[in-house]
């Protein structure tokens, strides 16, 4: 039987919460899951620091986004305002389409660095996310 330790006023909550979180760790099957950087959020303060975390966070929860493809994206639009504006500056639904398509993706690092394009399809992923107001909309052909 699990018993929760005394509460006093200061961290007993945290407290709690942590041997719970342990508990439910020891006992699940998806422990790497449970001890992922992505289930403790991200600390944003009144300054924003953090924020481009988060917009990594977002951009990276698009399937096939590795950590490169939204470092690229951000380098080009620090935030989703930035993109949204891009977006309408464009003049036409295929600009639109194809406005991430040709950034640069960096990979690895000196000698063995590679790069290439985000691409049509990515972009074109990217672009219904951000603007679709059909939530069954598929953002990936190949599923």
């Amino acid at each position: 039987v699990f018993a929760y330790p005394s509460l006093t006023k200061r961290g007993s909550k945290a407290d709690s919460h942590n041997l719970v979180f342990r508990r439910e760790r020891e006992q699940t099957s998806f422990s790497f899951y449970l001890e992922s950087e992505w289930t403790g959020g991200q600390r944003v303060n009144k300054a924003g620091e953090g924020l481009l975390q988060v917009w990594k966070r977002q951009i990276q929860q698009l399937h096939r986004v590795s950590s490169e493809v939204a470092a690229a994206i951000i380098a080009a639009y620090p935030s989703p305002l930035l993109l949204q504006k891009a977006y309408s500056e464009c003049r036409t639904e295929s600009e639109k389409v194809s406005l991430l398509s040709d950034l640069l993706i960096r990979r690895g690092e000196g000698i063995t660095s590679t790069t290439q394009r985000v691409g049509p399809e990515l972009s074109k992923r990217f672009y219904f996310l951000m603007h679709s107001c059909d939530p069954e909309v598929i953002l990936d052909s190949s599923v």
